[in-house]
């Protein structure tokens, strides 16, 4: 599992972007066989009245099923993180568990019929 970490200037920091790894590692880590890469955008947007917003967007690849996307707002960069974390946690679940309960089409062997001439 690679995990890619981008943020603007105004929020970047290393401390940051290692505590924003751990916690994903943390939150992630179960299906860490599952992904391919986790690539985790930081950005400001002005919010109303001038408040400052932090938009985080989570793009995984899957090894197997594609990739998934998940973007959420919040007031801090951890607050906005836990949400999105919290979203892709539930969505590689459900992908995951469908994959599991799907049976596989396997060619069966053919049944022979009575009248089959060879």
């Amino acid at each position: 599992m690679k995990i890619d970490i981008t943020m603007q200037q105004s929020c970047s920091d290393n401390e940051i972007s290692g505590q924003i790894a751990r916690q994903t590692r943390l939150v992630l880590g179960r299906f860490a066989t599952s992904i391919q890469t986790i690539t985790i955008r930081i950005t400001n947007t002005d919010g109303p009245k001038n408040r400052v917003n932090i938009r985080c967007t989570v793009s995984m690849k899957l090894l197997s099923t594609g990739d998934i996307v998940v973007q959420e707002g919040g007031e801090n960069v951890f607050l906005a993180l836990t949400y999105c974390l919290s979203r892709v946690n539930s969505s590689i679940s459900r992908l995951l568990e469908r994959r599991r309960n799907t049976p596989n089409r396997i060619n069966k062997p053919r049944t022979k019929v009575e009248n089959e001439i060879l």
